[in-house]
């Protein structure tokens, strides 16, 4: 039987009308009268993306009259989205049927409308014969995530955090291009961007979501080589540019600072520090040693923060003068390097002041960087920068070069060095980690001082209380994990609450960042692979909500975090059955292995029991990350799981 249509008229719901056309529908087609039961709407679709044939639902959405699939399901043409459904159409229809499960793979499993709502999809082929004669795309109305965060400060949150994960990933890049066998750094590098992508929710962070969903195709391609060929690494060194430039461009405004603006403000309570030592250094006066040295580190540690290379060499060469006069050189040059610091961040400041009143100024400084060689002798830099000066308005560098100290020159031409990096977009800390870090600061100056007069063993136990100061609290953490809970889940067709409880716990803010993106993995994990469809759920007698749990406490310096599910718990003979067909164990120790053994399988790196690879799971990473993580921070991570009931993930961290 052949059915010929060139244009559906869409009837009421539950019924439809077939004008006879010039487009061929394969056979093998259920009987249009037996399916408006049926909940969604299926829609078989040729190579060309033009509809063949349409079957609606009781829970179809709402179709356009068109036979472009596109236009249809109102589908944006230059979305992502659009481009995921061409590429799956151009490779699938006329391919072999037995090589579906691969076309498959990268095909949306959630497509978003123009009119902000969602569609949960899935794909099937349509045979004949042999070959894939068209494919059949079965569409059910759901409701849409949040476009975006509701708070403002939760969106901007996201956007910091993954700047920070952008910055990880630069310095894995780096690794790998000068040791393309660099395993460690790949691994680090996946795990990143697998955390990112998660990361992102709402409408105006889907961008940056589908950019690192690439950016994760082309991770993983790296991982079957034994070195990673330059051109891949290349072309990941794009998209990274790329994903910076779509987090900045989502960030709310304010939200993040250039890294010069980021360096100047957590260096300025260092460097009046800095000024005050140095005057006293130079009289003689060695009890200042130690705020200076402090005051050095912290300004150093911001320039490698925002990867100024020429201010990190400053702060070096500083800690080298310190150093020497700590150990009784009489030397005034020392001095001169340390007070060379400030000098050369105050001519950051007055020159990122005449640029930023520039319109072009940032792009302007990067531009005279550029023309500058770097590997000319410090004459001739000084040369060809004050011949670009002479062209331009940038009164602070062009009195840096005027001035008869050569420290001045010297500065100037650090300024050239940082340029390209200093408008890059940073993410400042926020200001209560500021606050605390100054009060730690302050206290550690005043213990510094006090240590002149009492035992150390006696200021051990303030010295403690000081360090706990960075500490931050886990509750924030609550309403953040929640809302991720039920925008993913909405997002996959399914209804699913979180209840956190984390009480008064507090850890390190570097720890706190690791717990955070452990939970992320965790949660998306249950709900993705744990907590079924709604209409599933009833039919096994459950309530069609499904719950995770949350909680986690201390035990002496331990901290340990539970993340329980109440959905399908894991199928161990599926994890038997995929670890002998993937060459994971033998059939022999396939078969004779225990649950446990079988369970502790789905923390392998690439192991996943998902049928295809989606915008959520697939890539047998999030499992993998979070004993990873685990792991590098001194602890463990268990499971267990009972079939029908759910599965429980047991974390425990060093504090």
């Amino acid at each position: 039987m052949v059915i010929r249509s060139a244009r559906i008229s869409i009837a009421p719901r539950g019924t439809q009308r077939l004008e006879v056309g010039s487009l061929p529908v394969p056979a093998r087609r259920p009987d249009p009268a037996a399916t408006p039961r049926f909940p969604g709407a299926t829609l078989s679709v040729d190579g060309n993306g033009q509809i063949t044939g349409v079957w609606l639902g009781a829970a179809a959405p709402d179709l356009a009259d068109s036979i472009d699939l596109l236009a249809a399901i109102d589908v944006d043409p230059a979305s992502p989205d659009a481009a995921l459904i061409q590429l799956l159409l151009a490779g699938a229809v006329g391919a072999p049927l037995a090589a579906w499960p691969v076309l498959r793979g990268d095909a949306p499993a959630v497509l978003h409308r123009r009119d902000g709502r969602a569609l949960a999809v899935s794909w099937d082929a349509i045979g004949h014969g042999d070959l894939i004669a068209g494919v059949a795309l079965f569409a059910l109305a759901i409701a849409a995530a949040p476009d975006e965060p509701t708070d403002p400060a939760e969106h901007g949150r996201i956007c910091s955090e993954a700047m920070q994960l952008l910055d990880d990933c630069d310095a894995c890049l780096l690794h790998l291009e000068r040791d393309p066998r660099a395993r460690g750094s790949l691994h680090r590098l996946f795990r990143a961007m697998h955390t990112l992508k998660g990361a992102m929710r709402g409408a105006t962070l889907r961008a940056v979501r589908d950019l690192a969903h690439e950016a994760e195709s082309v991770i993983e391609s790296l991982r079957d080589c034994d070195a990673a060929p330059g051109a891949i690494v290349a072309e990941l060194a794009g998209l990274l540019r790329e994903l910076r430039g779509a987090v900045a461009a989502a960030c709310p405004p304010g939200t993040l600072d250039d890294a010069l603006a980021a360096v100047l403000r957590e260096t300025r309570p260092a460097a009046i520090d800095l000024q005050m030592t140095t005057m006293r250094l130079a009289i003689g006066d060695r009890s200042a040693d130690a705020t200076a040295r402090r005051a050095i580190e912290q300004i150093r540690a911001a320039g490698a923060h925002a990867h100024m290379t020429a201010l990190v060499a400053q702060c070096d060469a500083a800690a080298r003068a310190l150093a020497a006069l700590t150990a009784g050189a009489c030397d005034d040059g020392l001095i001169d390097d340390i007070a060379a610091l400030d000098r050369q961040l105050e001519l950051y400041a007055a020159v990122y002041r005449d640029a930023m009143a520039q319109d072009s100024g940032p792009s302007l400084l990067a531009e005279m960087a550029a023309q500058v060689n770097p590997i000319a002798d410090p004459a001739q830099q000084c040369l060809e920068l004050a011949a670009l000066v002479a062209q331009v308005h940038l009164p602070s560098l062009a009195e840096a070069l005027a001035d008869p100290d050569p420290l001045g020159a010297r500065c100037a031409i650090a300024v050239m060095a940082d340029a390209p990096v200093m408008f890059e977009p940073c993410h400042p800390c926020d200001e209560t980690t500021q606050r605390f870090a100054r009060a730690q600061r302050e206290l550690s100056s005043a213990l510094d001082a006090l240590s002149l007069q009492a035992p150390g063993a006696d200021l051990a136990a303030l010295r403690a209380a000081v360090a706990r100061l960075g500490h931050v609290p886990l509750a924030p953490l609550a309403p953040r994990l929640v809302q991720m809970t039920r925008s993913l889940a909405t997002e996959l067709g399914k209804r699913c609450e979180a209840k956190v409880d984390l009480g008064e716990l507090a850890a390190p803010a570097a720890l706190s960042r690791v717990v955070a993106e452990i939970l992320l993995h965790a949660v998306r994990n249950a709900i993705d692979h744990g907590i079924e469809a709604p209409e599933r759920r009833s039919a096994a007698g459950k309530d069609p909500i499904g719950s995770i749990e949350i909680a986690g406490y201390a035990i002496g310096d331990r901290l340990v975090v539970t993340v329980r599910d109440n959905g399908r718990g894991v199928d161990v003979e599926r994890v038997r059955g995929l670890a002998r067909e993937r060459g994971l164990l033998s059939a022999d120790d396939a078969a004779g292995a225990s649950a446990d053994e079988l369970l502790d399988l789905l923390f392998h790196p690439g192991f996943s029991t998902a049928a295809s690879v989606t915008l959520v799971s697939g890539r047998g990473i999030g499992m993998d990350v979070i004993r990873s993580l685990a792991e590098e921070h001194g602890g463990s991570v268990a499971i267990a799981s009972a079939p029908g009931a759910g599965t429980e993930l047991t974390i425990e961290l060093a504090l």
